[in-house]
């Protein structure tokens, strides 16, 4: 094959576009005010990809008469492998040197999957939010699109096989139908499940489809004016940026809204393509914006790496850290480029086949992933062997009623309920709450003398599912908590049937409700829903630490060590705005109703406005912001005193 087809002209403005792309990353992934949206660059990559490996593959097969995948996967293995691995060895071995052990193994698992380009599997599996702060976040956790990415490859090629084996005027119908049958996909899994819509490459093939019908459009259409081109630029570049600002943190994505940067980078491709009167007489084809552009796939593997470890190393999160860091990631970026991806990409050694390039680099692969899973195993034999068994039972010690399987989470809005006591009990007793709520019940169960006969209980639960009448947007599955809606118009009925001596009731703090909405929800679920309870005790939100308790404490040598260290060792302010917010709006719904209580066990939890890992030789917290079961127990007579139970 001549060299001339190995890759299409190079294109300044679409480098240009590029840098636009990873700008938004940039900013989205750093905090920036009202770019909360700016990871749709991800979605301005996969159009641009579409639509230049579209051209690349027609070209081949037009000029040479076929075209061979070899060649082709040889070429993007090359592109896009050494900065990967590259980054890949180097991140992991900052992570080694510079982060607690117990973070090794989750970090390990993740970066074999990106060496493997099957990171977005990975993470579908995982538990973990690509939403979540860097500081909670995987390191790696941003290859997910590289792994999308290559998956493209793999396939597309035979796509476009398919398409170019058809006469002319058909190709354009049939990729216009595999794009709006992904998009179809897309759509139904955006609302059945919206992290495999997230994730998965055929819910994505459909952005990299339109960029392929793009490059078709564009051989096809007579250009405009430029000054036509120059406006029809300007309203995509105006429509990514204003899609990245309306997409929030409560906007399920991919969605419809994916629609808009979607066709809004296809029409800045249109007005930069080939031919087009403002293909390089725009601001992004010129300046620091073209080199972004060229650097944007370092700059991309590099900064997420950069922000994570980062945020492990710093001790506060402000504007001159973040740039800080941004400008690490930039250099490392400069370096990777300069010294590896650019001069790797440009080598050529016709003695080497490209099928022996191809087994080259899954040696490589393999290679790598051997060391990773080492790590993994090494780390989590290491882990096993440093931490006392009182810190591994912390991790598991919540209330027994989870393995009765009262719970179905977010699968169903199915009510099962769980008991507890004897049946033939005079009074009953009734908890309804998320697993913040059903963190109480060992000190419930203690606090009502259940062995006595008196009481029994009835638990009713379900984690993420704040007992308020307001929709929630639950960001773990992307979407409206619908079936939080539903389960709770069931459990209010059956409490209704069941006519509570006491129903006590409990959720987490750290819903994204506003004060007004705690207090209208609250009294809503009170008045209108439960009206057959006697009693009604509302458990305040808990205050919680900053970090994992258990983790910090195998981190500082373990419970006694960090009993004899300074008071502040796993320790952090119980100063939590949202969950105040909530305390507050509670108390107001409270102040409202009839036979109802706030019960605040806080200055138990959290003595004098300081959350603890340790209180006394008891392990407050299991994860960030559960209690041990053993630490709630410890406070039934607290509980027993705010209910005046006897």
């Amino acid at each position: 094959m001549s060299q001339q087809i190995k890759q299409l002209p190079y294109n300044p403005s679409i480098q240009g576009l590029r840098a636009v792309a990873i700008l938004l990353v940039l900013a989205a992934h750093t905090g920036v005010p009202f770019l909360y949206g700016g990871f749709i660059g991800v979605d301005v990559f996969f159009v641009i990809s579409g639509y230049l490996i579209t051209g690349l593959l027609i070209t081949e097969i037009e000029k040479e008469g076929g075209l061979s995948l070899s060649r082709f996967y040889a070429r993007r293995l090359k592109r896009l492998m050494p900065a990967l691995m590259l980054m890949l060895i180097v991140s992991a071995a900052a992570i080694f040197a510079l982060t607690p052990v117990t973070e090794h193994p989750a970090q390990a698992s993740a970066a074999a999957s990106a060496a493997a380009w099957v990171s977005n599997f990975y993470f579908i599996f995982a538990e973990q939010n690509y939403f979540e702060s860097t500081s909670l976040a995987n390191a790696f956790l941003h290859t997910w699109s590289l792994g999308v990415e290559e998956q493209f490859y793999l396939l597309w090629p035979l796509m476009v096989m398919l398409v170019c084996s058809l006469a002319s005027k058909y190709r354009l119908p049939l990729l216009l139908a595999i794009t709006l049958l992904s998009l179809v996909l897309c759509m139904w899994l955006a609302h059945s499940n919206p992290v495999q819509a997230f994730y998965l490459m055929p819910a994505r093939i459909w952005q990299f489809g339109l960029g392929a019908i793009t490059w078709l459009l564009a051989r096809r259409l007579v250009s405009p004016s430029s000054v036509a081109t120059t406006i029809q630029l300007v309203i995509g570049l105006a429509a990514i940026l204003v899609s990245a600002v309306l997409i929030g943190e409560n906007t399920r994505y991919p969605d419809w809204i994916s629609l808009i940067p979607t066709l809004a980078t296809s029409l800045c491709l249109l007005a930069v393509s080939p031919g087009s009167q403002c293909m390089a007489a725009t601001p992004l084809a010129r300046g620091p914006l073209k080199y972004i552009g060229d650097i944007s796939y370092s700059l991309y593997l590099w900064h997420w790496p950069v922000l994570v470890i980062g945020q492990h190393l710093l001790t506060e999160k402000t504007l001159y850290t973040q740039a800080a860091l941004v400008l690490t990631a930039l250099l490392l970026a400069h370096l990777s480029y300069r010294l590896v991806e650019n001069p790797i990409r440009q080598y050529q050694n016709a003695r080497i086949s490209p099928k022996w390039q191809i087994v080259a680099s899954l040696v490589v692969i393999v290679l790598i992933n051997v060391q990773l899973m080492n790590w993994h195993s090494t780390a989590s034999d290491r882990i096993v062997a440093e931490t006392s068994p009182e810190l591994i039972a912390a991790r598991t010690d919540k209330p027994g009623i989870y393995r009765l399987g009262c719970d179905d989470w977010y699968k169903s809005a199915d009510l099962k309920a769980c008991h507890a006591g004897s049946r033939g009990a005079p009074k009953v007793a009734a908890v309804w709450g998320d697993s913040i709520g059903l963190q109480w019940l060992p000190a419930i169960k203690q606090a009502l003398h259940l062995d006595s006969g008196e009481w029994r209980l009835e638990v009713i639960t379900k984690s993420g599912c704040p007992i308020v009448d307001q929709p929630i947007f639950y960001r773990r599955i992307g979407r409206i908590y619908s079936e939080c809606s539903e389960w709770k118009k069931t459990a209010a009925a059956y409490l209704n049937k069941l006519e509570p001596d006491l129903l006590l009731i409990g959720s987490a703090g750290t819903y994204d409700l506003t004060e007004e909405q705690w207090t209208e929800g609250t009294t809503r679920i009170v008045e209108e829903q439960i009206t057959s309870a006697k009693r009604i005790a509302i458990i305040a939100p808990t205050y919680a630490l900053g970090f994992n308790g258990v983790t910090c404490l195998m981190e500082h040598g373990g419970v006694a060590r960090v009993q004899a260290s300074s008071k502040d060792t796993c320790s952090s302010p119980a100063d939590d705005k949202r969950r105040s917010s909530a305390i507050k709006g509670l108390q107001r719904a409270v102040d409202s109703l009839l036979n109802t209580a706030l019960v605040d066990l806080n200055d138990a939890v959290c003595p004098g406005q300081r959350c603890n890992a340790i209180s006394g030789d008891l392990i407050v917290f299991r994860d960030n912001q559960h209690l041990t079961a053993s630490f709630a127990l410890s406070l039934a007579d607290n509980m027993r005193d705010a209910l005046g139970v006897p």
